[in-house]
């Protein structure tokens, strides 16, 4: 049986329900993040959940997630659903108002918490040992592109639009044709000694994006905020890769059917980036 967190309630999944009426489900008025579980334990959760209350205030959703607390119904609910390795989600929506309204929010309104965790083995070797192919969607998030908002539809059908493609992972462009982001996750274009990304405000930053971005210095590279278009970059001195929570560090091996070099300095960032996620969860206060 599958459990989930709700409103901190373990309940079993089927029997857990919320409004029809929640504007997380009417409007996708509703944050989450997701964090990769190992030995039962979710990693960088201390980052994780400092954005997701920083996205919170700013989206003007009113609420008190105690961090131990949370970290408590976490261990217990993957414990439950035996998600030793696994994948984790919480999410919290603004809530049901308190009488029918249209879609500005009402005060009064009360969030609401889930937290999901299943089982998930990872992505199979070859996926880091081949590489990624990627496609450019025309598509971004627009201004509030920092906030990671489950109102995913156009981020679903440029991920639908890449895999009809026959690739894997969409990467989001400006108007310019500039290379901002996956649909899922963040992109690095490693080119000599400079590790080139776009910069935080016009994508969603992912927690992983800004481990990287910290291991950059100590591995000799200049980072370039920028969002590059993929006519400027050299196939034969570039390599990109991705990264996201559950993925880790992943690299790309085309682009709309252009193919890239790889570097082993991506090799080196993604062994020190398991080496930080390791220490994260031992280093985790277990309440």
């Amino acid at each position: 049986m599958t459990y989930v967190y709700l409103n901190s309630r373990m309940l079993p999944a089927q029997a857990a329900m919320v409004p029809v009426f929640d504007r997380g489900f009417a409007y996708g008025d509703a944050l989450f993040e997701t964090l990769k579980l190992t030995r039962g334990r979710p990693v960088f959760f201390r980052e994780h959940y400092r954005r997701l209350m920083r996205g919170l205030r700013e989206a003007g959703i009113e609420t008190a997630i105690d961090h131990d607390g949370l970290l408590g119904q976490v261990l217990s609910l993957a414990e439950a659903n035996q998600a030793h390795s696994g994948r984790l989600r919480i999410q919290v929506t603004r809530g049901t108002p308190p009488a029918p309204g249209g879609p500005e929010p009402l005060p009064g309104t009360e969030p609401v918490l889930l937290v999901t965790a299943e089982p998930f083995a990872g992505y199979p070797e070859a996926v880091y040992a081949e590489g990624i192919a990627c496609r450019t969607v025309p598509f971004n998030r627009g201004r509030y592109a920092r906030l990671k908002s489950t109102n995913l539809m156009g981020v679903i059908l440029a991920r639908q639009e890449a895999h009809a493609a026959g690739a894997q992972e969409a990467i989001l462009t400006s108007g310019h044709g500039g290379m901002l982001e996956g649909s899922y996750s963040n992109i690095f274009f490693l080119q000599g000694g400079r590790l080139i990304t776009a910069a935080g405000q016009n994508i969603l930053a992912g927690v992983t994006r800004d481990k990287v971005l910290g291991l950059a210095e100590s591995a000799g590279l200049e980072v370039e905020l920028r969002a590059p278009q993929l006519k400027e970059l050299s196939r034969h001195t570039t390599s990109p890769f991705l990264t996201s929570s559950v993925l880790g560090l992943c690299p790309v091996r085309e682009i709309d059917g252009d193919g890239f070099s790889r570097d082993g300095r991506v090799a080196g960032l993604a062994a020190r980036l398991a080496a930080l996620e390791e220490a994260s969860i031992e280093a985790l206060a277990v309440p």
